[in-house]
């Protein structure tokens, strides 16, 4: 039979993750010895709350060039069990690599896309490695075979969208109201927005009425229907019209459907003696409206200095400012924030930090203030199969250093398919990442918002290039921007 061929910097499906132990490809001494193959756990069971996590490693002994100095290709094959291999995922190393690491979300794909495993059932596996010396006259080394058994998911949608004639854009299945992703929680969706009395339910595909989640046995649960032949299809109920916050997850089929005030400002602004004074604009988050952001560098003539939020950019007595509680609060976390205008309280309370590069997080529902001081990371690495190193994290393209410490820019050629950023490289997938607002998300050549995720990557947002070439990205790891231009 025919092999399926799984080259990772090339498979635009399955995002197959490694990381490496490297040595140079050449003139290499390897130790005599047989070529084996071990494997992390032998049994294994794919957890969907933990997407990004390891699921199983596979590790192999270097083998043996015979003296030869050439350097060692390895080939790594899985396969179901009894197949003899005839019909495997096959994936190459030219470097030396000695270990193949899978995530528990791209096995999961990789199962069900090429081996047909169904969600939830168990699947018996074999593996095994191939040394190919890059020397004439030298036959190949085959590890014995390692079994291992994996048992699968059924995946949630990664996109979620809100329809219904309660909602914004009523049952239009091509002008859906998007649910904006969880970070940090797999599976979660919020969204928030005036309902008018009507009914609403959940679709996971822009286009299409199906799949889609509608009332469980109460109005706290899900449903999921997943295909038109299922005649339940009961929606949810809104009799007063009014501001409501939508939190669902997909993975424990919960709702809550929450009364709540809109954000009182869509706009805001910092100014203070960092800012001689003039108005500066925060930025509302692309996912909540009640949060902004400001994230700068404060400089002034004086050691440290203050500043307030203004809700007009006008100092008219009557223009309320939102300020601490106690005048001169320094940097923190969680700090109070109160409003008042000079027509209310004259105690014109500021907050004071010393000179600095900060990021500045303001929360209207929880009327709190982050002031954290930000210290850049040392560089910025691109990852995904777009990208010229794939989804190997470990040896991931960096991006080269700007005019300041966080300006990075590269030109180079992109594939078509997904791309994210890392901050650091870290193999275990559970480092710091910017990824798009949304999943799939087209570059517009445009200065386009960023979010950070720590730890890992989630949501896994990624933006998608659709063609090929050749592209410049100009990324602010302060600011949390990026413009990805193709020339």
């Amino acid at each position: 039979m025919k092999k399926i061929y799984h080259i990772l910097r090339l498979c635009l499906v399955l995002p197959v993750i490694f990381s490496a132990c490297k040595d140079d490809f050449g003139n290499i001494d390897y130790p005599d010895g047989p070529l084996v193959l071990s494997v992390s756990e032998s049994d294994v069971t794919l957890e969907i709350t933990a997407p990004e996590s390891d699921a199983v490693t596979f590790q192999w002994t270097p083998g043996s060039n015979f003296g030869s100095n050439a350097a060692i290709k390895y080939t790594f094959e899985l396969a179901l069990k009894g197949t003899d291999f005839e019909e495997s995922v096959h994936s190459s190393y030219n470097q030396g690599n000695t270990e193949h690491i899978y995530r528990t979300a791209a096995l999961n794909t990789l199962l069900m896309n090429e081996f047909g495993v169904a969600p939830g059932d168990v699947v018996e596996l074999e593996a095994r490695v191939t040394a190919e010396v890059q020397a004439d006259n030298i036959e190949p080394q085959i590890s014995e075979v390692v079994s291992i058994t994996i048992q699968t998911y059924k995946p949630v949608s990664s996109t979620l969208f809100l329809i219904g004639s309660a909602t914004p854009n009523g049952w239009s299945v091509d002008n859906p109201a998007q649910m904006n992703a969880v970070q940090g929680t797999p599976g979660a969706f919020v969204w928030q927005g005036s309902l008018m009395p009507g009914e609403f339910k959940f679709i996971t595909t822009e286009g299409n009425f199906v799949p889609s989640y509608s009332r469980g046995t109460d109005n706290s649960s899900l449903y999921f229907r997943e295909s038109e032949e299922d005649p339940y299809d009961e929606p949810f109920h809104i009799t007063e019209a009014g501001v409501y916050q939508l939190k669902v997850n997909l993975i424990s089929l919960a709702i809550e459907i929450v009364p709540t005030e809109d954000a009182p400002y869509s706009e805001l602004w910092l100014v203070g003696g960092f800012t001689d004074w003039s108005f500066q604009p925060m930025v509302r988050d692309v996912n909540d409206p009640f949060v902004f952001h400001y994230n700068a560098l404060l400089s002034s003539n004086e050691p440290a200095d203050e500043f307030k939020i203004a809700t007009l950019p006008d100092f008219d007595p009557s223009v309320v400012f939102l300020r601490p509680e106690t005048d001169g609060q320094g940097a923190g976390t969680d700090l109070p924030v109160v409003s008042w205008s000079e027509s209310e309280n004259g105690d014109d309370y500021k907050w004071r930090v010393p000179n600095g590069t900060y990021k500045i997080k303001l929360d209207l529902r929880e009327n709190k203030m982050d002031i954290v001081p930000f210290a850049p990371y040392a560089n910025i690495y691109l990852v995904g199969d777009a990208a010229p190193n794939g989804w190997d994290v470990g040896n991931a393209t960096a991006m080269v250093k700007g005019d300041t410490p966080y300006l990075f820019t590269w030109t180079g050629t992109l594939q078509a398919g997904e791309l994210k950023f890392s901050c650091d490289k870290q193999t275990d997938w559970n480092g710091a990442w910017f990824v798009a607002p949304t999943d799939g998300l087209e570059p517009t050549g445009e200065t386009e918002q960023m979010l950070f995720s720590y730890p890992g990557s989630n949501p896994d947002n990624k933006w998608m290039i659709v063609t090929g070439g050749t592209y410049t990205i100009t990324l602010d790891q302060l600011k949390h921007t990026v413009i990805i231009e193709k020339q």
